[in-house]
């Protein structure tokens, strides 16, 4: 007899509501969290490339599509759209906190209902709980995710939020892992040689520059003495050269007999900081398909290459777009309705506009072309999402 029953599982390392799908511990649950804010905020070329990205998708336009032609679809449909728009933030708002699944792998995001004027059940806001608040996860055996446990300032206090009130958002389902997977994780590696190198560089800079410190004990100094005034004075000097710094308020103070030379840096080092930095500058934003970004900082490069790699760069948008629209359609919409009592008919659903950007030239010429030749008819949908994707409603709109 056939088993309709699930047997397998994921694969997933957890434990006691712990990932441990990640084989470097430092990038695991809210230490990977505190290690993707810092790359996030300190690094200028990925700062630049999730700035890009985040802007870019900001961009799209969010519409509502009807079920069918009814008068009952097309009232759902203006429902829905209430919701969108009614909520205590914008919806531009909650796009901008739900990208931030592309740093940390993920986002969740609590609904939270009120009662509207019509006694009608409403959505009074769709709130981020932030990664860092995340204290576990709730798990069933097979890997299915239950719900989140956080501990959020500024108390602390253990709070449990059930997937059933909640939208999760990942950028991939990643073995149904509810911390999906990073964009920034490929590019961990070269940010942390590229960190390390640039800490080093600029103890390097700061020691050619004012040059190497080095104190000369008086002749007579025994530094084999045992004595305490002979440890107070070598601790003294160690901690001279350690702490020794150029600026408007330098000066040093020695005892008697003592001296304090600076030594210059003899000439070039062997390796070049520079194009070792660059090169992990490179691998970083080749890790999300930003590498366009170097293009104009080098004399390489050609408008047809940059072409070539923003349309993948595009593509690639496009797909996140369609998760989180897939999110609120598979999740979200069908609550809403189902705490209104409806079950029983096609829903709404939530739609994003093309996130790809066209010469308005090169779409007008094509539809001219198709309609020209009888393969197309320009209907009044055809003509609304031309406006829209010119904007011109939107002009029209700021004119009046």
């Amino acid at each position: 007899m056939y088993r309709l029953s699930e047997i397998g599982k994921t694969g997933l390392k957890w434990s006691y509501g712990y990932i441990y799908d990640e084989f470097l511990s430092q990038l695991r649950g809210t230490m990977g969290v505190k290690q993707y804010t810092e790359m996030a905020n300190n690094d200028s070329i990925l700062g630049a490339c999730l700035f890009a990205i985040k802007q870019i998708l900001r961009e799209a336009r969010w519409s509502i599509k009807k079920a069918d032609d009814s008068p009952q679809a097309a009232e759902d449909a203006k429902f829905l759209e209430s919701n969108m728009h009614g909520m205590k933030y914008s919806w531009p708002e909650l796009i901008h906190e739900i990208l931030s699944m592309i740093e940390y792998g993920w986002s969740w995001f609590e609904i939270v209902y009120k009662r509207d004027e019509n006694g009608k059940i409403v959505w009074k806001k769709i709130a981020i709980r932030s990664q860092k608040s995340l204290a576990r996860w709730e798990m069933a055996e097979n890997g299915t995710i239950l719900g989140m446990w956080q501990r959020p300032a500024p108390d602390y206090k253990s709070l449990y939020i059930p997937i059933n009130k909640s939208l999760l958002f990942r950028t991939c389902l990643n073995s149904d892992n509810p911390e999906g997977y990073s964009v920034l994780r490929p590019a961990y590696r070269a940010w942390y040689f590229k960190k390390n190198i640039e800490e080093v560089e600029g103890i390097g800079v700061e020691r050619d520059l004012a040059g190497l410190p080095v104190v000369t004990p008086p002749e007579l100094f025994d530094m084999n003495a045992d004595d305490d005034k002979t440890k107070a004075a070598i601790s003294y000097a160690k901690k001279l050269i350690a702490n020794i710094r150029r600026d408007e308020q330098d000066g040093v103070f020695l005892p008697p007999g003592w001296k304090l030379e600076l030594l210059s840096s003899p000439g070039k080092r062997q390796f070049d900081t520079t194009e070792i930095i660059n090169r992990y500058n490179k691998e970083m934003a080749v890790t999300v398909l930003a590498q366009f970004i170097m293009l104009g900082m080098e004399r390489t490069g050609s408008y047809a290459l940059a072409g070539e790699q923003t349309d993948m760069f595009y593509l690639c948008l496009e797909g996140w777009m369609h998760s989180i629209q897939s999110i609120f359609n598979r999740y979200g919409v069908p609550k809403l309705f189902a705490l209104n009592g409806v079950n029983d008919r096609p829903l709404p659903f939530i739609v994003h506009s093309n996130i790809r950007k066209y010469k308005l030239k090169d779409l007008s010429t094509y539809v001219s072309t198709l309609s020209k030749e009888g393969l197309l008819d320009v209907t009044d949908e055809i003509k609304d999402f031309l406006k829209n994707y010119a904007r011109l409603r939107e002009f029209n709109e700021v004119k009046r």
